[in-house]
């Protein structure tokens, strides 16, 4: 065959036969390939026909012509895919006269012709313009497992397909195989391959069985192992009941010996609740004196604040009598309530009076130190005056003495203002100093009164706590020896019944 415009190939044209591997034995009778149909496959443009094939064919040509190709098309026609066939799709199989020409519109087919017993087969594949392949046997479209178990009954295994297409390269890369990978081969092209499953299958069910022989045996050892030891257990239990027996003897010895005990402790719980509860009487006889002298104590405060009242009374009484006797006692009273007054409001105004002293105080400073600036300021003056005529640098006419005399007036009658105001405030600062420590005086006075008051109230506060203690533990004392009593009444009734039961 040749290329784009080149007529058919034949026998009569030189061309050798094909290799003997094309014709395949078969039980209805010997297949044989006849000839090859191909329509823009690869190099071969157009419709092209090459056959009628003989026993032996043989193609030869330069580099280039298409020989390889014929190898590509009964490959193709059996089911290897593009990537075996020198391209990544199937669209690349199609024919193109240049590698930009435009081919969406084209597709291509290859069909094997085989004739068995006088019969013609026809095996095509296809590919559509839009590069989806197609199978068909004699003109009816199949599915690709349809085709290739068509293909099998013609002895032609699309899997094993190395077995009787030879391509370049293919004996060396056949030589270099492992012996796993020969193997493989021989699985293919004799078609053991598949047998695979079922003998994986079968090989599973075996490694099934001999694990489950050896987990049987295992199970009978460990049958024969739980055996013995539940021998082990049973004699090791027949031991424990006997030792269950002799335990069951020795507790109702302990349990006697424990019950003679607490009978003892009876007593002597017995004994000790009677001086606990004659302690515990003592203890409410106090409790009741210390109750009666408490209430005797408040009867006491009462007559006495009455009285206090009573006497109260009786000095304002005595008071007016002195009153209407001596009419200066009116004047002596208002000025006690002044002064009484006056000393409530010094006392309020304590914080006050502290705070003026303070800023009195800072304004005093301050008035010194402006004081001392402006006398200082007027000294520097002089003397710079002073200097300066002396030098005979300075000549003031009359106007500017008279000026200058002025503003020294006015300097000084500054000064004496600020004199007079700094002694002022000095007065003022020590005339209240004594008030200040009378004030500060009477109220350290209150204040220790309020704390000497407040440290008898805590006094009082802490004998009846006390007190209150001393009950609350009485109290929970009794309890403790109520419920030891009824716990020991309880234990020694138990003992009883025991000792009744153990008698019956």
């Amino acid at each position: 065959p040749r290329a784009k415009g080149e007529s058919t190939a034949n026998p009569s044209a030189g061309m050798p036969a094909a290799p003997d591997a094309l014709a395949f034995p078969n039980e209805a009778g010997a297949v044989r390939l006849d000839r090859i149909e191909i329509e823009n496959f690869k190099s071969y443009a157009g419709r092209q026909v090459v056959g009628p094939l003989m026993d032996m064919n043989a193609v030869v040509g330069p580099n280039g012509s298409g020989k390889s190709n014929l190898m590509d098309m009964i490959a193709f026609t059996v089911g290897l895919s593009s990537s075996d066939l020198r391209g990544k799709t199937l669209k690349d199989l199609v024919y193109r006269n240049s590698p930009d020409e435009d081919i969406s519109e084209r597709g291509a087919s290859v069909s094997l012709v085989v004739t068995c017993d006088g019969a013609e087969t026809r095996f095509t594949r296809s590919i559509t313009p839009a590069g989806v392949g197609k199978y068909s046997v004699n003109g009816k479209t199949v599915s690709a497992q349809a085709y290739d178990e068509k293909l099998k009954t013609f002895g032609v295994l699309s899997k094993a397909h190395n077995g009787f297409l030879v391509f370049q390269g293919y004996v060396s890369e056949l030589a270099q195989k492992s012996a796993k990978e020969l193997s493989k081969l021989f699985e293919q092209i004799s078609g053991s391959e598949e047998l695979t499953e079922e003998y994986d299958a079968l090989a599973a069910e075996k490694k099934r069985a001999e694990e489950e022989q050896i987990f049987n045996q295992q199970k009978k050892k460990g049958l024969a192992q739980e055996r013995a030891i539940m021998k082990r257990q049973k004699e090791e239990a027949e031991a424990y009941q006997a030792l269950l027996g002799r335990k069951r003897e020795l507790q109702q010895l302990q349990y006697l010996q424990k019950l003679h005990g607490i009978e003892h402790e009876i007593v002597t719980l017995r004994e000790q609740l009677g001086s606990e509860a004659a302690a515990l009487d003592a203890e409410s006889e106090r409790h009741a004196t210390a109750e009666a002298t408490l209430r005797a104590s408040e009867k006491e405060r009462a007559r006495l604040a009455r009285r206090a009242v009573d006497l109260e009374r009786q000095h304002a009484s005595l008071l007016q009598k002195v009153e209407k006797q001596n009419p200066g006692a009116i004047k002596l009273r208002e000025e006690i309530r002044h002064v009484d007054r006056r000393r409530a409001t010094q006392a309020k105004s304590l914080d006050k009076v502290e705070e003026a002293h303070k800023a009195a105080t800072k304004q005093q400073k301050g008035l010194e130190k402006q004081l001392a600036d402006v006398s200082d300021a007027l000294a520097r003056a002089t003397a710079e005056q002073q200097e300066a005529e002396s030098r005979g640098e300075v000549e003031m006419n009359k106007r500017q003495r008279d000026e200058y005399s002025r503003l020294k007036g006015e300097a000084g009658a500054k000064s004496a203002a600020l004199h007079e105001q700094l002694s002022a405030m000095t007065r003022e600062l020590r005339s209240d100093e004594p008030l200040l420590m009378q004030g500060r005086t009477k109220l350290d006075e209150l204040a220790a009164r309020r704390g000497v008051l407040e440290g008898r109230l805590g006094g009082f506060e802490e004998r009846r706590k006390g007190l209150a203690e001393r009950v609350a533990k009485l109290k929970a004392e009794a309890a403790e020896c109520e419920k030891e009593l009824q716990a020991a009444k309880t234990s020694g009734s138990t003992s009883r019944e025991r000792q009744g039961g153990g008698g019956g």
